[in-house]
């Protein structure tokens, strides 16, 4: 009877100490998502003086500097980073040693080898990425092996078969010879499960559920959905604030979007910086959009100022000197195309600007093409019956080829999204008659364009025909914006 005693009061114990543990942990969690990062760290040294064998409040800790060294790029935040991974590490490999059937410490090793995946990624080490990354998706196997119920698993495993599935070209070999497998359809229903079913993962999931909406699926009403409650909760969280504007920025709600970007301004966190440049980058493509060009001048400029970074760049500069052009300033104009040659030739967005400042250096750039950035400004912020009545009078004074089929492709993009379906129809068809050898993008959105409107005029079997030529041909400029919108028919077709 007395051991029966004993060993009720052990567990009781026991019991208690993983609730006070537990209830430590997500105190500081929650300071944590508000980006209020000190506060959090001397919860989580509370968990450490508490309960010093247990990887907890190290694992908390190692999260916040890796958060902080990705805002920052600061090598002394990745050193400490370093180290609390260490120090996890060390308490995971006994306990794990000791319970091999622990599914959630099993699963925080998985996060912790995606910590430092992503912390090798930022320093190059393209190698040893990979190898973290196939270690933290076994990690993540293993767990739900144990417990198929355990759902906060899925979202490492979700967020790999997505984040795999952008790794360029010169590195699959890598991806091959780790076994690591990507697919994105997968990795979405991975993510929802573990935002559903999951427990622990319900903030990270949302987060990452409205970044794939955004960009993969164009399903802007989904990810406002879920941004609006995390930006509620957290007001404090800047990568929440400004991920919140960028969807908004792509659902063409401008003001709102500003609103959220003035709000990461105004916190100006110190351990994110890079936000708030990124910030003043987005407002200066609204204004742009917007054909605020000297507007659209100063936020752009301040970007530059501000960033750390080399991303976004050679794109800035590009819309400055367009931006400079349209306003008669030859010299700024001249400047900044010259400047627009740099940035990260990785990302679409700088590549372009690149390619179209040397293009602009060597032949100059005409009232009519100034005329159809303007006109894919009107586009682009959801001035339909501007591009319509603008263009229809001025398509046949087109000289070349190339604007001709931009001209059709804008107005085919117009008309579709004023039901005009039958337009919509016609004038892409002419892009495709016209066939540009340059910015063959336009050609992809013309197909695009006519699988919609067959779509929404019932014939479903013919909008999948050009739906399919459109994602064939999809490899030229704005190709994951494009994507996006294919992806977005396809699911409806589906």
């Amino acid at each position: 009877m007395k051991t029966k005693l004993i060993l009720a009061y052990l567990l009781l114990c026991l019991t208690s100490t993983h609730a006070q543990l537990n209830s430590l942990v997500q105190q500081g969690l929650e300071r944590a998502y508000n980006f209020e990062f000190v506060e959090a760290e001397k919860i989580y040294n509370r968990v450490i003086d508490r309960y010093p064998n247990s990887p907890h409040g190290f694992y908390r800790i190692a999260q916040i500097h890796f958060w902080i060294y990705l805002g920052t790029r600061d090598q002394g935040e990745y050193e400490v980073f370093k180290k609390f991974a260490e120090l996890t590490e060390d308490r995971l490999n006994k306990q794990i040693g000791a319970n091999p059937n622990d599914y959630r410490l099993i699963n925080m090793a998985g996060n912790l080898a995606s910590f430092t995946a992503m912390a090798e990624a930022i320093n190059n080490s393209s190698i040893d990425v990979f190898w973290s990354s196939k270690k933290a998706v076994g990690y993540f196997e293993k767990a739900i092996e144990i417990n198929p119920k355990f759902y906060d698993a899925y979202l490492g495993l979700g967020l790999y078969d997505y984040a795999m599935s952008f790794v360029p070209e010169f590195l699959k070999w890598a991806v091959n010879l780790t076994g690591l497998s990507s697919d994105k359809q997968r990795g979405l229903k991975h993510i929802k499960t573990a935002y559903l079913r999951g427990t622990s993962t319900k903030t990270e999931a949302a987060f990452h559920l409205s970044k794939i909406y955004t960009e993969y699926v164009a399903e802007y009403d989904s990810a406002i959905s879920h941004l609006q409650s995390l930006t509620s909760k957290y007001p404090k969280n800047s990568l929440f604030l400004y991920q919140y504007g960028v969807t908004l920025a792509r659902d063409l709600q401008f003001d709102r979007a500003l609103n959220y970007f003035d709000r990461v301004i105004k916190l100006n966190n110190k351990n994110i910086p890079q936000l708030v440049a990124l910030s003043h980058f987005r407002k200066g493509e609204i204004f742009f959009k917007r054909n605020q060009f000297k507007t659209a001048i100063t936020q752009f400029n301040q970007f530059l100022d501000m960033s750390k970074e080399l991303d976004l760049t050679a794109a800035a500069a590009f819309h400055v000197a367009i931006s400079a052009k349209m306003l008669g300033n030859d010299e700024e104009y001249e400047r900044n195309l010259l400047l627009a040659q740099g940035g990260n030739q990785d990302l679409f967005e700088d590549a372009y600007g690149k390619q179209k400042s040397e293009f602009y250096m060597k032949n100059g750039i005409s009232s009519e093409e100034l005329k159809l950035i303007r006109m894919k400004n009107y586009l682009d912020a959801g001035k339909y019956k501007t591009v319509i009545d603008s263009l229809e009078k001025e398509v046949d004074g087109f000289d070349s080829k190339l604007q001709k089929a931009l001209s059709y492709g804008f107005l085919s993009e117009a008309s579709l999204r004023l039901k005009k379906y039958k337009n919509a129809l016609n004038y892409a068809e002419q892009v495709i008659q016209l066939a540009p050898s340059t910015e063959k993008w336009i050609l992809v959105l013309a197909e695009l364009n006519i699988a919609k409107a067959y779509f929404f005029t019932g014939d479903k079997d013919t909008a999948k025909d050009y739906l399919k030529k459109a994602e064939n041909r999809n490899d030229y400029e704005y190709k994951d914006y494009l994507a996006s919108k294919i992806e977005w028919l396809k699911r409806r077709i589906r």
